[in-house]
Parts: C-alpha cells; sequence; structure tokens
C-alpha cells in the first residue's frame, strides 16, 4: 500500500514550504528561493535553481497524499485553505507583483513554475524581455520556461528562447537560452528554429562566460554541454556524446569548488544530479558498466527520495538483466509519487510477472491504482494478469 505519511513527509518542502531536511532536489530549491524575496538586502536575488517536474506535480501530490488544502489555483487559495505562512508569503509576494523589480519578479516566476502555477506565472509575466538588463532577461528566461510548461507546442516558447541566445546582453542567458533549445527540439522534432544548430551556436559563446563570476560560468557551461550530449547521443554521435559529458562533468567539478552560497550549493547538487541522470539512462552506450553503476549509486544518494531517480536506476537493473532488483528499485520509486512514481509502479508490476511472482504482482497493481486511480487495470496476453484486481 501506499505510505502516506511518507509521501507527506517526502515533500514537506513543497507542502509547506519549509526546509524539510531531506526530501527531493526539486523541492527543497522552494524555500530557498522564498528565502531570496525574504531577504530585502539582495538587490539582484536572481534564481539559479534549475529542476522542474512536468505536468503540474504538486497538484497530483496533493492528491496522492491525500492533502487537498494544496489543490488551490492559485497560492492565495493554497494560504486561506491552509493558513501556512510560507504560502502567505508568497501570495503576498504575487500581490504586490506591479510593485516587485524585474529581479524579484524573476524569482516569483521560478517559484510558480516549479510549483505548477504555469497559468498563473504566464498570465504575471506577459511580455517580459527587457535587453540590456540582466534582471530583465532572466525573467524573460524564467517566463519562456513557465510557458514551455503551460503551453507545450505554444511556437512562442522557441521564438523567445531563440530571441534570448541571440540579442541578451547577458550571456549566461545567452547560453541557457541555447541549452533550451536544444532540449525542447530534441523533445518535440520540430518547430520553426529547428534549422538552426544551436549546440553549435552555444559552443562559439562559451569562451565569452570567462567574464562571469567564476561559479555561473562553471553552471551555464555544464548546463549546456549536458545538453549538448542529449543532441549528440540522438545524432548516435557516441564518441562526441562522451566528449560533451565529459565536458560536463569537469565544469561540474569546477561547480563544486566555487560554489558557495546556499543556493549555488543547491544548484550544484542539481546540476551533478542531472549528470549522474544521463550517464544512468545512457547504460552502456557512453560508459563501462561499472562506471554507470557507481553512477546509479551516487545518484540514490543523492536524490534517493525523488522517483525519476529510482525509476532510472531500476531500469538500468532492468536493462542488466536483474529484474528482482529492479521490481524493488521501481517499488522504492512509486512510494514517492508523481506521475513517475506510477509509472513506476507499473513497471514494478511487470517485473513481479516476469518472475512469476502473482502476489507481489498483486501488491504493486494496487500501488498503481493508489497512485493513479484512472490507471488501466494492467493485462496479459490471456486477459486479466495474476495481479489485477477484482
Amino acid at each position: 500500500m501506499l505510505d502516506v505519511e511518507s509521501l507527506q513527509r517526502n515533500w514537506r518542502a513543497w507542502f509547506e514550504l519549509a526546509a524539510a531536511g531531506s526530501g527531493p532536489l526539486c523541492a527543497a530549491s522552494t524555500p530557498l528561493l522564498l528565502d531570496l524575496l525574504r531577504d530585502e538586502s539582495t538587490q539582484q536575488p536572481l534564481p539559479y535553481c534549475s529542476l522542474v517536474i512536468a505536468a503540474d506535480a504538486r497538484s497530483r501530490l496533493a492528491r496522492q497524499a491525500r492533502q487537498d488544502a494544496y489543490l488551490g489555483a492559485t497560492p492565495r487559495q493554497v494560504a486561506d485553505a491552509t493558513g501556512l505562512e510560507g504560502w502567505a508569503f508568497l501570495a503576498a509576494q504575487l500581490d504586490a507583483w506591479a510593485d516587485q523589480g524585474p529581479a524579484r519578479q524573476a524569482v516569483l516566476v521560478r517559484l510558480l513554475t516549479q510549483l505548477g502555477f504555469y497559468g498563473v506565472a504566464v498570465g504575471l509575466a506577459g511580455a517580459a524581455a527587457s535587453y540590456g538588463d540582466t534582471a530583465g532577461e532572466y525573467l524573460a528566461y524564467e517566463s519562456a520556461r513557465a510557458l514551455r510548461q503551460h503551453r507545450r507546442s505554444s511556437a512562442a516558447v522557441l521564438t523567445d528562447f531563440a530571441r534570448l541566445a541571440e540579442q541578451a546582453s547577458n550571456v549566461s542567458v545567452r547560453v541557457h537560452a541555447c541549452t533550451q533549445l536544444i532540449s525542447v527540439l530534441l523533445r518535440d522534432r520540430t518547430g520553426e528554429h529547428r534549422d538552426r544548430d544551436w549546440a553549435a551556436y552555444g559552443t562559439a559563446l562559451l569562451p565569452e562566460l570567462e567574464q562571469a563570476e567564476p561559479w555561473l560560468r562553471a553552471l551555464t557551461s555544464s548546463r549546456f554541454w549536458r545538453a549538448a550530449a542529449f543532441q549528440r547521443i540522438g545524432a548516435r554521435d557516441t564518441e562526441g556524446a562522451r566528449t560533451a559529458i565529459e565536458s560536463a562533468y569537469e565544469a561540474d567539478d569546477e561547480l563544486g569548488h566555487a560554489a558557495t552560497t546556499a543556493q549555488q550549493r543547491h544548484a550544484a547538487q542539481e546540476n551533478r544530479r542531472l549528470l549522474l541522470d544521463v550517464t544512468v539512462k545512457a547504460g552502456g552506450r557512453l560508459f563501462p558498466a561499472e562506471r554507470t553503476r557507481a553512477a546509479a549509486e551516487e545518484l540514490l544518494r543523492l536524490d534517493g527520495n525523488e522517483p525519476s531517480a529510482r525509476f532510472h536506476v531500476a531500469a538500468l537493473a532492468e536493462q542488466e538483466g536483474d529484474p528482482r532488483r529492479a521490481a524493488a528499485e521501481f517499488e522504492r520509486g512509486a512510494q514517492a509519487g508523481t506521475l513517475r512514481g506510477a509509472a513506476a509502479a507499473y513497471r514494478a508490476f511487470l517485473c513481479h510477472e516476469r518472475l512469476g511472482d502473482r502476489e507481489a504482482a498483486a501488491r504493486a497493481a494496487r500501488l498503481l491504482l493508489e497512485l493513479d486511480p484512472a490507471a488501466h487495470q494492467p493485462t496479459t496476453q490471456d486477459g486479466p494478469s495474476a495481479g489485477a484486481l477484482v
């Protein structure tokens, strides 16, 4: 059965908007971003934390954790329903949107996107670009990311990122925009700006990062090379992908040494987590099995409470021919919730079926339906499976 109390504790940072001590990295950045807004002495509180879970994970988690008070359509509604200070503070900051500078607005858009309020973020930000001003350019960048989550097929997403890549005065914003263009075009496989090689364009910009602070230079470079590695994997350029991911790891090592503030250290952890994620998902295509397994172990140490981390480690075990270990990891991932957790429960069911464990298959099927009541009953070719609910 789904451990609802454990699920609530795991995602406390998203439910209560307070530091939780442990929990997924993607949620742990939320209190850090709120702290940027609380510190009135910070002149340019720009958001550098990156992780976003698509498909409004917060609302899905609220349902899975039986926390309906968090299902409000706006932070104000959640604040009124819960009475929690963090939500009240966020709602008050949004109420004062027109009086906030672009740097604080960029943090607010990042928070709204992270928490799944995509429409609210897009509605507030509007046409946010302000070229020649770093804070305005970061606001435009965060607004384009919010629009990507709100309307994934919107042509404006690619247009906004392309304009930032070509026209922004801040070179970190330009490289980050190239990174987003590579990612979006890889996923969508179509788009107005597909005819340009954004990896080559971004690579040409990298020398200009020497002007940036060391930690920001390292973070920007590592994120870019990770996206370039994905592009080369898609093009079946194994050697090119390996070279790109090694460059990403080199920059990540620099980032770990250069980060000093709480947000910088968290951004470094996020970045490391994403690199490990690529290494594990690539399986044996890029690195020897020993390095891939070591990356899987580090990924679980760093972010083992996040469902996709468990999912990818489980998929690696399945790929290596160990369905029993894969099933165990898939079930652990399922207990962490979100849509990925539901997918993990289904994959656990399939592993147990393959092993002929009818009781475990039934347990995984029940877990799937608790996480996603709309899930179809798993079946075999011969009809309802041994693990099906009746």
